[in-house]
């Protein structure tokens, strides 16, 4: 944890998210020199797995603004759909076709790393100086792209351990079931705690009671037949979202809820981050890193999804956009926290085929997160222009900032001479 909080401070120097370092220790503790192996904790890494797992999702619900789809109607929402989409599609190919694994299995895959990691992207973004709005699309991409892998890998996941037959119909069904009732929960369970929560902070320790009870809401969603990870994911939007709620459908019946304040949001801060910074070192330790295979599949599914995101990027934003900003885009795409927590929690649900899906999402993560960090600083320097000129040429092109004044005065009327002496 000590070396989680300088990692993230060496950030602001480096650019390089504490994401890496914290696997490489993890790698370094396990498969390298063997000083920890992941059948030590037993019972307790899938325990560990699952309160990750619910701790992402509500600090993700928390962090989602409602309002924020209002800019994401136009060009944000229709590259989140389409590369969301295309890379699941073209990830899961790949993945039935070079591993041979079914397709369910092939899908859960391709859903996973369909998804980009705000966590990582955020900080990033701060950093680089870009326009306004296209940090405001690659935001808006990282929350919505999260929900729809979420969604989709659990739903998934739901009719494989069915043993279900796939199809459209089926998965939709599932997610009706499931997600309806994590959902209808969820709803009524945040309405209820945000009313009380007035009441609930006289009480002692009661910043972790809010915790505790994130923790019912999960339990209860899987005891009566729904989602668990919805409803926690649904908790958070309603707890985060409750002022808009209320000014938009409860105004009605006087239904008093209260948001939480500043301390609250920041223990969970706290929480995420110790959470976040343990399970990165475990991810490090579970690696395999002997089957190099399955480390250099992960290599080249973070650069087909680069690759696949080129067109998506290229035709889903208008032509305003400079292409600088648009390589931006491009790189903008790595894997983070709920691509790991998803992968291990899927493959303790699965047996066969889905346990090799930590090594290859793990693997994603690693090199994407190179990659969208290296990228992105190599353009705000000014390298990597041929990005720009060979895929994003209809696109404007950038005036460097020497030649605006000169450009300017060009455009400018000249005065009218007069007849010479």
């Amino acid at each position: 944890m000590f070396l989680g909080q300088v990692f993230s401070s060496l950030f602001e120097k480096t650019r390089l998210p504490d994401v890496l370092p914290l696997m490489i220790l993890g790698m370094i503790m396990g498969p390298i020199t063997g000083i920890v192996k992941p059948e030590m904790f037993g019972q307790a890494g899938q325990i560990f797995t699952t309160l990750a797992l619910i701790v992402v999702l509500f600090q993700s619900g928390i962090e989602f603004k409602i309002l924020s789809l209002r800019g994401a109607m136009g060009s944000g929402f229709l590259l989140t759909t389409v590369a969301f989409g295309l890379i699941l599609l073209v990830i899961a190919g790949l993945v039935h076709l070079v591993l041979g694994i079914p397709q369910i299995y092939a899908l859960i895959i391709g859903s996973i790393v369909a998804d980009n990691s705000t966590a990582v992207i955020t900080p990033l973004l701060d950093k680089l100086n870009i326009a306004g709005k296209t940090k405001t699309i690659l935001f808006l991409e990282a929350n919505v792209t999260g929900v729809y892998s979420i969604v989709v890998a659990l739903a998934l996941m739901g009719v494989a351990v069915q043993g279900g037959k796939l199809s459209a119909q089926g998965v939709g069904l599932d997610i009706l079931r499931s997600f309806g009732l994590g959902l209808l929960l969820s709803i009524v369970a945040g309405l209820f705690w945000m009313r009380i929560l007035n009441r609930v902070r006289g009480l002692e320790n009661a910043v972790s009671l809010t915790f505790a009870f994130v923790l019912l809401v999960y339990s209860v969603s899987e005891l009566v037949g729904g989602d668990g990870a919805i409803a926690t994911l649904a908790f958070g939007v309603v707890a985060g979202n409750i002022r808009l709620i209320k000014r938009l459908w409860l105004k009605k019946w006087n239904f008093n809820t209260i948001p939480f304040n500043k301390g609250e949001k920041g223990f969970f801060e706290e929480v995420e981050f110790i959470f976040k910074t343990l399970f990165f070192v475990y991810m490090g330790i579970s690696m395999h890193i002997g089957e190099i295979h399955l480390v250099l599949l992960g290599l080249f599914f973070a650069l087909v999804k680069l690759l696949v995101r080129t067109p998506c990027v290229n035709w889903c934003v208008g032509k305003s956009t400079t292409r600088s900003d648009c390589s931006v885009m491009l790189a903008m795409c790595p894997n983070g926290l709920v691509s790991a927590v998803l992968a291990a929690m899927i493959a303790q649900q699965l047996d066969g085929n889905g346990k090799v899906i930590p090594d290859i999402i793990y693997s994603v993560i690693f090199f994407s997160v190179i990659l969208s960090s290296l990228m992105s600083f190599r353009i705000e320097k000014g390298g990597l222009r041929w990005i720009g000129k060979t895929f994003f040429s209809r696109h404007a092109e950038e005036v460097p900032a020497a030649a605006a004044p000169v450009a300017a005065a060009e455009q400018r009327p000249q005065p009218e001479q007069g007849p010479q002496a």
